[in-house]
């Protein structure tokens, strides 16, 4: 029986089209898109998703690289230290950078790792974005070694930026088999067999079995995890056993309805007041435990073993868009209304009694809070009462609230800011990108429309 002929691809392929064909698929077929890239890359005589956009890649009308970029993708260690010697860009032109080029070159482990080590120092980007946006830690990740992986991580690449595909570094690692990368990336890196048994047993409901594990291994409840050095202080890193009851950040199970019995079994057995206080706060800001329905039970178990509410907590909360479960602890356990929490909740006339009596601190996370929130006239109020709308977030720290309001695509709230002083131009600190820059890569079109008017040529 002859073969059904393989659709041919247009003249001049786009990899964004091939995106678009993909998720209308997926939508006309009710299957996963993952299926539904596969289906259209065989249509078109391709294996795999990946060998479809490679070939596109292939088709594409190559852009010309900087002199530093060439050297870069050849592997040309003493031409890197020259061009960068006499000031050439360590980010290059627009598309892939140097450094995704370093990543990727066809040299020896040690020659990446050692191109790789010279643009960072010179300034390159870890996070920057080339084409498909991918990033220097894709490439490293899907080539290795793990050293490279490490010093971008310690450089400020980002192990969780995904790239148009919405593919992770760790599922670049995974397709290409890279064990130790694969271990680096799937976060949290838990090396200790026993320690790892313990969360298993916690994130699978099975309370007799965690019972076992610490009658045999108390110390488990008060020891850490202990994750490579190359990661950052971020809010998870080393974690201790009995955080992992908030189910923040979000592993691929879903919460056990034996959740709160795991904790008062843990708690019974002595946990410390410090992680009772943590895991408060992570109960309070992670929407997996607060979407399952049993992050109320949760708190208040928590509360009841001695865990301290603080007000930093609620501001956590609130800017993680718990305002359900702020309004419960207004009503339920005595929390005190206060000017940031008013402006979250729109209570204006609660607000405009508190803020004459409130912090330089209060009032700026009160401005942020309605901001985020999208309350136009608690913004204003905030405004009026001496607010600086250039200030940085309390929370989102590398952004403004006029970067927040293009994120949220609320040209009311963008027009106030700009009306009270608030400066177009400036660049938020992770990603370098105006509020223009996040308007655009949101694909917020009223916003995006809006900033391009009101931002200086």
């Amino acid at each position: 029986m002859a073969s059904t002929p393989h659709r041919p691809l247009p003249d001049n392929p786009s990899a964004e089209h091939l995106r678009k064909q993909a998720k209308r698929l997926a939508k006309e077929l009710h299957i996963q898109l993952a299926a539904a890239q596969h289906q259209l890359a065989q249509a078109y005589g391709y294996k795999s998703w990946a060998a479809l956009l490679q070939a596109v890649k292939d088709a594409e009308p190559v852009s010309p690289r900087s002199e530093l970029g060439a050297a870069a993708a050849r592997g040309d260690l003493g031409a890197i230290r020259t061009l960068l010697a006499r000031g050439d860009a360590a980010d290059g032109h627009d598309g892939e950078s140097p450094l995704q080029l370093a990543c990727r070159a066809d040299a020896s482990d040690a020659t990446r790792y050692e191109a790789a080590h010279l643009l960072l120092q010179a300034g390159a980007n870890p996070r920057k974005q080339g084409d498909g946006g991918t990033t220097a830690m894709h490439e490293a990740a899907a080539r290795g070694p793990r050293e490279l992986v490490e010093l971008l991580i310690r450089n400020g690449g980002l192990s969780y930026l995904a790239d148009a595909d919405g593919r992770t570094p760790l599922d670049h690692a995974r397709a290409a088999k890279q064990t130790r990368i694969m271990h680096l990336l799937d976060r949290p890196v838990l090396d200790d067999a026993r320690f790892k048994a313990a969360v298993f047993a916690l994130q699978h409901g099975s309370v007799a079995a965690l019972d076992r594990i610490l009658d045999s291994y108390p110390a488990l409840l008060h020891d850490r995890a202990i994750e490579p050095d190359c990661y950052p202080q971020d809010y998870f890193r080393a974690p201790k056993l009995f955080w992992f009851v908030a189910f923040n950040p979000t592993p691929t199970e879903p919460v056990p309805p034996e959740i709160v019995d795991i904790a008062r079994s843990m708690i019974r057995r002595g946990v410390e007041p410090a992680d009772l206080n943590y895991t408060l706060e992570l109960t309070l800001t992670g929407a997996t435990i607060r979407e399952s329905g049993y992050q109320d039970a949760l708190v208040a178990t928590l509360l009841e073993a001695g865990a301290v509410l603080k007000p930093s907590m609620v501001i956590f909360a609130l800017f993680e868009g718990a305002t359900a479960t702020v309004e419960r602890l207004l009503q339920q356990n005595g929390l005190a209304v206060t000017a940031p929490i008013a402006a979250a909740l729109d209570r204006r006339d609660d607000l405009k009694h508190l803020l004459p009596a409130a912090s330089p601190s209060e009032l700026h996370q009160s401005l942020g809070l309605a901001v985020f929130h999208r309350n136009l006239e608690a913004a204003r109020i905030c405004l009026d009462a001496g607010a600086d709308a250039n200030d940085f977030l309390p929370v989102h720290k590398h952004s403004t609230p006029l970067h927040q309001a293009a994120l949220n695509d609320d040209v009311p709230m963008l027009q106030l800011l700009i009306e009270r002083g608030a400066r177009t131009d400036v660049k938020d600190t992770l990603w370098n990108g105006t509020p223009l820059g996040w308007a655009y890569h949101q694909k917020a079109k009223a916003a995006l429309a809006f900033l391009k008017d009101a931002t200086p040529a």
